[in-house]
């Protein structure tokens, strides 16, 4: 019998027949090659199967009828035969070192349930930098670890610049299969909760950056973002005492008047105003909420 891949590629895609070849061609380039890719098909209605196909057994496609990216890539790891999972996205480049960089640091440190590192900006740069963790603040999470306060304040997990070991994934139940969107802040949270994190000053991927991956739902986004939150102080309680409750009440404050604007954009008055309401109990003494939530009494008081 065989033995196992050291690692399992898993692409989860719907619908981007467009960009699926290039992002296969990236892992297939890797200068570490004892890996085996699988291609999770969530349904797509394009030509993403026959994408697939043309690559021969270097490639293992499955298909699912659309249950969502979560439940995709939960199919795709329960098929991986690996210890060690990359999850990639469709439509982002994998570079070279990819592989070769994050195993060669859980090979060192095997305690960890994931590393991850950095990616750059596909064509150039995105607010002003080229990599997606500033450069300074990469530097300090290689040297200091990764705390709570660094997935909590800015999202900065990337799972395509990530490894995960399959058991602690399991473990944890994988990916949140209700969440479509804030998937992997969720994921990152609860591995952190659980396991030893590293992180690794190397750029390993290249993000995408167009039209498809800003999702048109900015609702469920700023909704589910909102969950994830409450989720992590439910089930891990000592995320209150790590984080402080006035950097967690500020942050979803921000979430909920956000989502207020985004509601009253999309003619859903009502629930803006509740959302603007929950966003000034958790955050009363700021003024941009007070204001908006007087401008907005003034304005229906005129109605």
């Amino acid at each position: 019998m065989s033995q196992p891949p050291a690692v399992s590629v898993v692409i989860a895609t719907y619908n981007r027949a467009a960009l699926l070849a290039q992002t296969i061609e990236s892992v297939l380039r890797q200068s570490f090659q004892d890996f085996e890719l699988i291609v999770v098909d969530d349904g797509s209605q394009d030509d993403t199967q026959g994408i697939v196909r043309a690559f021969g057994s270097r490639v293992q496609y499955v298909y699912q009828e659309n249950r969502g990216p979560s439940a995709a890539r939960n199919l795709g790891v329960r098929q991986a035969k690996a210890a060690w999972i990359s999850i990639q996205d469709s439509d982002d480049l994998s570079l070279p070192n990819h592989l070769e960089t994050l195993l060669g640091h859980v090979k060192s440190r095997p305690e960890i349930a994931m590393v991850f590192a950095n990616g750059d900006y596909l064509g150039g740069p995105v607010h002003n930098r080229q990599n997606i963790i500033p450069v300074a603040k990469s530097r300090r999470l290689a040297q200091a670890g990764v705390g709570l306060e660094d997935l909590f304040d800015k999202s900065i997990v990337r799972l395509q610049a990530g490894l995960i070991s399959k058991k602690c994934y399991e473990e944890i139940g994988g990916h949140d299969e209700d969440l479509r969107i804030s998937m992997d802040l969720d994921l990152s949270f609860r591995l952190w909760a659980r396991y030893p994190m590293a992180y690794v000053d190397e750029v390993v991927f290249s993000y995408r950056k167009h039209d498809g991956n800003i999702s048109a739902d900015q609702e469920r986004r700023l909704l589910e973002n909102i969950r994830v939150i409450e989720k992590l102080l439910r089930e891990y309680p000592k995320a209150e005492q790590i984080l402080g409750k006035g950097r967690i009440h500020r942050r979803l404050a921000y979430r909920y008047y956000r989502l207020a604007k985004t509601r009253l954009k999309h003619g859903k008055p009502a629930e803006a105003r509740a959302a603007l309401n929950a966003a000034v109990r958790l955050s009363p003494l700021n003024p941009k909420y007070r204001v908006y939530q007087l401008q907005w009494m003034a304005s229906t008081a005129h109605d």
